[in-house]
């Protein structure tokens, strides 16, 4: 076994990282030949978002940070700094947690020790052929991610594509929240409880698109702008990273979108005009630019982007611009910026539930399918998970009179209260104690043990996990985007009222679902009784030798994450997980701030899982 060596950055190299991210050109030190290949900086600092000044938790100095590039066969080292002098933060490879080495999928408290203030951690990550697609990276410590993201992509190790296109254009949608994020952690958590309230904007690219070109105070509340050029064929590739808003997009003529890729994985075409995008999902959809023709015909070279988000109480809404170079034939006049935003929409987005509900639901196949997706023999056991609101020491009588948690079959997992006390990541449990969740103990109790509150699955089982809407005590319904770290799951789709596994069964005789690792349980009826189920989600899922670990489950709503809404499962026995890092490798990676974590004065023992 060769350990690696790490490097030292002085703080002069630092700041030449910063903006670029890219570290791929400062010399390796001694005979390791070891260096990262991007560094990424966690720092809290004055941010302009929205045309206003937020103190925000950031990678290298911008929200969004800057793109990250793998490829698929290659080993990808990323080292993360935490210049945040008094927080924790980790790095999550949204999507790609299967293709981690162990202690690297970013998640406190589950699969990691978090990095603590002024120390270092070099992230592993080998994506497989298959995954090319488009991916996200997020601190994973409380409400960090509304600010600290950026995008990622892996890209094809083979020079022919499945799809033809010119060029790629990557739409990254975020929220913005003028409240500071450990004000809204501390609403959260408060008693009596006080929710985060809405986002005050919708981000494309960074920029709110909610005044114009001519009256924004700054770029940063401008429209985005989208440059294209005639007669070409676009992969536009789209990412959901808001803390809650489900945003519907569309643009102003052009209704030809055709779905290839989602959550990481090529899929049969599927045509669409517009998007619908919830946190943590992503898409690729191919246009087809106006040839120079319709362009001169139309008299014009700029269309608007317009999003909108659903399912809230408060509309947030904004612009960007698709805008045409090299349109020799217009006039000058018409390729200059608008002047104003539209006065109406020029894009018409549904708000028919019973409608946006089923969009792409039993439509999107894989197109070269990797693995047979198991059939219902194959399934060993169903696990039922009821999300549901509960009130701590209080009650609800038309507002909220006491701290406010969501659960999962009446299990809370928050990890600020968890790390209040001191609790220990599963995987970091499962090493030293050489043991994992009680299994026969789970499946007396709905399928966690209720001494590690962890869920158990050993390999060679086949889940089927069914998640269920529940009202809680108010009789409100909110809409739920699940997000599975680890390996991706077959998506046997969604419903209004009670989940049938046999009528549901029926749709797949015919029809191949696509693997995804993020997927909407939606919001079918605004409020009705307390304690009322309706709607429900539903996955598939092999457990296999390749997947072992530990693995969080959870609603990518930042507030609702915060809260408790998160599962913890742990695949696999304890033989077939201490066998992924031996001693004393693994040693610097059981203990906060450990030998495998670095800093100014120290060079981390970091073990190459994928090889060095």
């Amino acid at each position: 076994m060769k350990t690696l060596s790490t490097i030292i950055l002085s703080l002069s190299v630092l700041a030449e990282l910063i903006q670029a991210g890219h570290a791929a050109s400062y010399p390796a030190p001694g005979d390791a030949g070891y260096e990262p290949e991007y560094v990424l900086i966690a720092a809290e600092q004055d941010i302009t978002i929205n045309c206003e000044s937020r103190r925000s938790v950031v990678f290298n100095g911008t929200s969004p940070a800057p793109p990250l590039y793998m490829k698929e066969g290659r080993t990808t080292w990323v080292r993360v700094y935490n210049y945040i002098s008094d927080k924790n933060v980790t790095t999550h490879w949204h999507g790609l947690s299967q293709r981690t080495a162990p202690f690297s999928d970013g998640t406190p408290l589950i699969s990691q020790w978090p990095i603590a203030p002024g120390e270092y951690f070099d992230y592993e990550i080998r994506p497989e052929v298959g995954d090319a697609g488009t991916y996200f990276y997020h601190s994973h410590v409380g409400f960090q991610a509304v600010t600290a993201y950026g995008p990622l992509i892996v890209e094809d190790a083979s020079a022919t594509r499945p799809y033809h296109y010119d060029d790629d254009i990557s739409i990254a949608i975020a929220d913005y929240y003028d409240r500071l994020d450990t004000d809204i952690e501390a609403g959260l958590l408060a008693n009596p409880f006080q929710w985060s309230g809405e986002p005050q904007a919708i981000l494309l690219n960074g920029r709110s698109g909610n005044a114009s070109f001519g009256k924004a105070a700054d770029d940063s509340c401008k429209p985005a702008v989208i440059t294209v050029e005639p007669d070409k064929t676009y992969r536009i590739r789209f990412s959901g990273i808001t803390a809650i808003s489900f945003v519907f997009l569309a643009v102003e003529g052009h209704e030809n979108l055709t779905i290839i890729e989602a959550d990481g994985e090529y899929t049969k075409p599927a045509d669409t005009d517009h998007i619908q995008l919830a946190t943590g999902q992503r898409f690729s959809a191919l246009l087809k630019t106006k040839t120079q023709e319709e362009l001169d015909k139309e008299g014009k070279s700029s269309y608007w982007i317009r999003y909108e988000n659903r399912d809230r109480p408060t509309n947030v809404s904004g612009y960007a611009l698709l805008q045409y170079q090299s349109a020799l034939t217009v006039t000058k006049a018409t390729n200059e910026l608008p002047a104003e935003l539209p006065d109406t929409s020029p894009v018409t987005l549904s708000r028919d539930l019973a409608e946006y509900t089923r969009w792409l639901e039993y439509t999107l196949e894989p197109l070269s399918p990797r693995e047979a997706f198991p059939a219902a023999s194959e399934v060993t056991r169903t696990v039922y998970i009821t999300v549901n609101q509960h009130v701590v020491d209080g009650f609800y009588n038309g507002s909220w009179q006491g701290q406010l948690q969501w659960d999962a079959n009446n299990l809370t997992w928050a990890e600020p209260a968890l790390e209040a006390q001191n609790f220990e990541p599963y995987l970091v449990t499962v090493y030293r104690s050489g043991t994992t969740p009680d299994y026969s103990a789970a499946m007396a109790n709905g399928g966690w043990d209720p001494v590690t509150r962890a869920w158990p699955a050993l390999v060679g089982e086949v889940l089927d996990i069914v998640w269920l809407s529940n009202s809680g005590p108010s009789g409100g319904f909110d809409f739920h985007p699940m997000h599975a770290h680890g390996t991706h799951y077959w998506d046997l789709g969604s419903g209004n009222g009670t989940y049938d596994a046999l009528e549901n069964e029926k749709r797949f005789a015919n029809y191949t679902p696509a693997r995804r690792d993020t997927t909407q349980l939606y919001r079918y009826i605004v409020s009705g009784e307390a304690a009322r189920t309706n709607g429900w989600r539903a996955w598939r899922i092999r457990v296999t030798k390749d997947n072992v670990g530990a693995w969080g489950m959870h609603c990518h709503i930042l507030g609702h994450m915060v809260m408790g809404m998160q599962t913890v499962w742990v695949f696999g026995s304890a033989t077939d997980i201490l066998t992924e890092i031996p001693h004393p490798y693994v040693d610097g990676y059981l203990e906060y701030g450990g030998s495998a974590y670095g800093n100014d004065t120290y060079d981390p023992l970091v073990f190459p899982f994928f090889g060095s």
